[in-house]
């Protein structure tokens, strides 16, 4: 039943489903699941849809939302892009991330929906990886960016040939399932700096609109 499925905590192999969500067994991961749900049945006021199920944008989603508006329930939503599985430039990596956005808010009754999506980005003749976040309310829609960084030129050839990113990592560096881990930023900075942190960093720029402080200043 939890073939191929992870931790929404830790990332690691899961093994059960509670407090809405897939878990690995570990103490900590269930005490973690449980203060997120806050309870068996939930109590919390806001509800906020995440178009994937993807373990690493799920935990850095509940971090940046965290440190904005406080505590919030994720719901996950496997949704499409209705992009390229390797989205290539801005105006394709802002679609997809919009798309699981829109998708995510239409699929649950939740406060907003959040896309993520990272694609690769052109500077020049340097191919840079950069993650884009869009968080959609029904009416309207914010974006913000991760930081960006340059690709290797041997892991663009492989995108070129056709690779998804984390297929490209696993050929070439034999890092499997780097998309759900620290992914390829991970893998060059000896996890100093993590898929999850650039996530995290997308959320909260495209949360800046929405910040209490900022409602009387137009975006």
């Amino acid at each position: 039943m939890f073939e191929s499925k992870f931790c929404d905590i830790c990332g690691k192999p899961a093994r059960e489903y509670r407090f809405g969500s897939l878990l690995c067994g570990d103490e900590a991961c269930l005490e973690n699941a449980r203060s997120v749900r806050g309870g068996p049945a939930g109590h919390k006021l806001r509800v906020v849809s995440l178009g994937s199920v993807n373990p690493v944008k799920v935990r850095a989603t509940e971090n940046a939302l965290t440190k904005t508006i406080g505590q919030v329930l994720i719901s996950k939503i496997d949704v499409p892009s209705l992009v390229s599985n390797q989205p290539l430039g801005f105006e394709e990596t802002f679609k997809g991330a919009y798309n699981r956005a829109k998708a995510a808010f239409e699929s649950v009754n939740s406060v907003f929906g959040i896309g993520i999506e990272a694609g690769v980005i052109e500077i020049f003749e340097k191919k840079l990886d950069i993650h884009v976040c869009v968080i959609y309310d029904g009416l309207n829609y914010t974006v913000g960016t991760s930081q960006g960084f340059q690709i290797p030129n041997e892991v663009i050839k492989k995108i070129d040939e056709g690779f998804e990113c984390s297929d490209a990592i696993f050929e070439l560096y034999g890092f499997k399932d780097a998309g759900k881990k620290n992914g390829l930023i991970g893998y060059l900075t000896d996890d100093n700096i993590t898929r999850e942190g650039l996530c995290v960093e997308a959320v909260t720029m495209a949360m800046i609109p929405r910040f209490k402080g900022n409602s009387k200043i137009r975006f």
